[in-house]
């Protein structure tokens, strides 16, 4: 009798410690799986709205300039209008940074004006010029071994691309649309 009760004690010991193991690995999963719109950051592909060509529109300008410029805004608007820049899966291209294939992206949704002030944009100028409760997204891009930072870009109310350009410029592109 005494050994049946251990035997029984101990079944359910081990069925407390399965549904334990389980609801911890569904909590686990569950919390690493969530929709990309509610995470705060994950690294890996972007959503498939971020991914294309992004250029200046024919009303571009420029939204800061650096505090030493060898150039024009006037020849850094016509430079970077010949360029733009690419945001895919296989490739991220701009005019400052060049190509660099099979990139890693790290995306942090809702990062708020500080990020921009920490990569050396000025939040407050830039942003007079969107809605002022705008949605902002950092993308950090890295070479396709994933251990050297190549460029950060700001994603604006999930339309607007805030990027550094020529010659350290900082502009605002538009996503074109495929033609076809």
């Amino acid at each position: 009798m005494k050994n049946k009760t251990n035997t029984a004690l101990i079944a359910v010991i081990c069925v407390l410690i399965a549904i334990v193991f389980c609801a911890a690995v569904f909590f686990l999963v569950k919390g690493k799986s969530g929709d990309a719109e509610n995470e705060e950051s994950f690294q890996g592909p972007l959503p498939d709205s971020y991914v294309g060509s992004w250029a200046l529109p024919a009303d571009s300008h420029v939204l800061q300039s650096p505090r030493t410029a060898d150039m024009t805004e006037d020849e850094v608007l016509a430079d970077e209008n010949d360029f733009g820049l690419m945001l895919t899966y296989g490739i991220y291209s701009s005019h400052r940074i060049g190509s660099v294939n099979n990139p890693t992206y790290k995306l942090e949704k809702n990062c708020g004006t500080d990020a921009m002030d920490e990569q050396g944009m000025q939040s407050s100028g830039i942003m007079d010029e969107f809605n002022s409760n705008a949605s902002i997204s950092k993308i950090e891009v890295y070479n396709e071994d994933g251990s050297q930072l190549c460029d950060t870009v700001f994603i604006i109310d999930d339309q607007y691309l805030v990027y550094y350009g020529t010659g350290n410029y900082v502009f605002c592109a538009v996503k074109l649309d495929a033609v076809g």
